[in-house]
């Protein structure tokens, strides 16, 4: 998942959610939030994904019957705006 640092075997998944991204995320998983919140960081029409696995590929499609959180997004690019230098 290169939105998010590379593969889920990274240390950064056990430090960063991005469930937090989504609405009603108790059961989705960080590989689905972390999909499905990159059409929104920032917004796309279209994400590439490659995969030799089926059961993973399924996955991050399950992960579209799952809406992102709008305010959270919106509040995420002004944290990173704010950390733009003037």
């Amino acid at each position: 998942m290169s939105p998010f640092g590379g593969s889920r075997a990274q240390e950064v998944w056990e430090r960063f959610d991005p469930r937090v991204f989504l609405q009603g995320s108790a059961s989705v998983t960080k590989a689905q939030a972390a999909f499905l919140s990159s059409y929104g960081l920032p917004r796309v029409d279209a994400v590439a994904v490659g995969t030799d696995n089926v059961d993973h590929l399924r996955e991050l499609t399950e992960a579209l019957s799952y809406e992102v959180d709008e305010n959270v997004v919106r509040e995420y690019r002004q944290l990173l705006k704010a950390r733009q230098p003037a």
